[in-house]
């Protein structure tokens, strides 16, 4: 079996997929010094305490899975740290890790360019968790795969639904999400049909003189039109990582440009120009590019010291995980565009960012 590297999720694994602990979800201590250890790079001593939690919780228990949770987050590589997030799917479906368990497992399948496979992840979690807060995350890398397999209006569809799901006080999320829903500036939406809309289809069947129903312009659909936009998850599977999960090069191109879409629920409408872009205000910290993000603030240290070598002018943001590899500060939002565009065309994927205070 091919080993991946964490290192290898670098282009995939720098939005707001990282996290630490799901909301509302006690931590024990003891994995909390874990991580500290790992973070300093006292990796093997780390991953050590794990596992005495893990050989003294009765097999089967809560304690069980949560270590499981845990070797998996401070894994050393990728392939062990995906075992484990599907032995805890399916063995331990009550666990409250499940949901980011999922949500990590889409990520790993995106760095693969597999997006059939995580959209297949996340569909499971808004199916059996449909009220969970890890839905807004969700949504966000629902959007993400969608727009890489050039489904410009699902991905529309899906930034709608992660928006109306994010709370305030989570800016960051709702940042990424609003600037991936830049590509949807003048994409025709397809909303679930409307009973005279039903009406109007049913009488064109029976023979009736043919109606056109229209859909309005928006960026704006039903809450519910979310589940529907992914395959239907597979039957669980072995938490064996097969030939064809493993070994793969993550893909590193370009997301996929917005197109006119036809909606698949109505009849067709012409859609309306593409509407200029909004360029955010100034803000008093700047603009910066973020290009990566890491568990591990010493992968972090050594991206950010690669970038440099290049002649980037690379930090590392944060004080707890997830730690932020940046590059530079800019006046204004459109100067930072610039700059990722360019970084762009040398295979370095990034997005604009509101600057953390110096």
């Amino acid at each position: 079996m091919v080993r991946i590297s964490w290192r290898s999720l670098m282009f995939v694994l720098f939005a707001p997929g990282v996290v630490v602990a799901q909301a509302g979800t006690a931590v024990n201590p003891v994995y909390r010094r874990a991580q500290a250890m790992v973070n300093d790079g006292n990796a093997a001593a780390g991953r050590a305490l794990v596992d005495s939690m893990i050989s003294a919780a009765p097999a089967g228990s809560h304690e069980y899975a949560e270590g499981i949770y845990w070797r998996a987050v401070l894994g050393a590589t990728a392939a062990e740290a995906e075992m484990d997030y599907r032995r805890i799917v399916v063995d331990y479906p009550h666990s409250p890790r499940v949901e980011d368990a999922l949500i990590r497992l889409a990520q790993l399948e995106m760095a693969r360019a597999n997006y059939d496979g995580a959209l297949r992840h996340l569909s499971r979690l808004a199916l059996e968790h449909p009220d969970s807060p890890a839905r807004a995350r969700a949504g966000y890398w629902t959007a993400r795969a969608l727009f890489e397999k050039n489904d410009i209006q699902g991905g529309c569809i899906a930034t709608a639904d992660a928006l109306g799901r994010t709370s305030e006080a989570d800016a960051e999320l709702r940042n990424q999400i609003t600037y991936l829903n830049q590509r949807c500036a003048g994409v025709v939406i397809a909303a679930a049909p409307t009973p005279a809309a039903s009406a109007a289809i049913d009488s064109t069947a029976a023979g009736a003189p043919e109606k056109v129903v229209s859909t309005p312009t928006s960026t704006v659909a039903a809450p519910a039109a979310i589940d529907s936009l992914v395959p239907p998850p597979k039957p669980a599977v072995s938490s064996d990582v097969t030939s064809s999960q493993a070994g793969v090069k993550p893909s590193m191109k370009p997301p996929a440009k917005p197109r006119d879409v036809e909606p698949s629920m109505v009849e067709p409408v012409v859609s309306t120009p593409r509407a200029a872009s909004v360029t955010p205000a100034a803000d008093a910290n700047g603009f910066t590019v973020q290009v990566a993000a890491y568990n591990l603030r010493s992968q972090a240290e050594a991206m950010a010291e690669r970038l440099r070598k290049r002649g980037y002018e690379s930090r590392v943001a944060g004080t707890s995980a997830p730690f932020r590899v940046r590059i530079g500060r800019y006046a204004t939002h459109a100067q930072a565009a610039a700059v990722q565009r360019s970084l762009k065309t040398k295979q370095i994927a990034g997005f604009v960012v509101q600057a953390e205070r110096r």
